[in-house]
């Protein structure tokens, strides 16, 4: 298996700065390499119950991923949120769906 789609995570935190007395939004980010290939109508609905648009499943080595709100394929401007896990043998595959919002 070839993870040649780079892949960016992003977290997005907010921060207390006590020189303003406001919290401040910081958005971090880091890629990874993975495996990305869209997710067929039959697995859609047999994992998910219901079928729907821009679901893509992701496969990475090792599941050695810091926590993250959302990320992006191939520096496109969709975004996409996690769905579900899938369990495999080799290293780790999640479901991931367009985000909306």
């Amino acid at each position: 298996m070839r993870y040649d789609t780079k892949i960016t995570f992003y977290r997005d935190e907010t921060k207390y700065n006590p020189k303003t007395s406001k919290r401040e939004h910081v958005l971090n980010a880091f890629t990874r390499f993975a495996n990305v290939t869209d997710l067929g109508t039959a697995k859609q609905v047999e994992l998910l119950g219901k079928i729907s648009q821009g679901t893509k499943t992701i496969r990475l080595p090792s599941k050695n991923v810091a926590e993250w709100d959302y990320l992006t394929i191939m520096g496109d401007h969709t975004h996409y949120k996690f769905k579900s896990s899938i369990k495999v043998l080799k290293g780790f595959a999640m479901i991931v769906g367009e985000d909306n919002g």
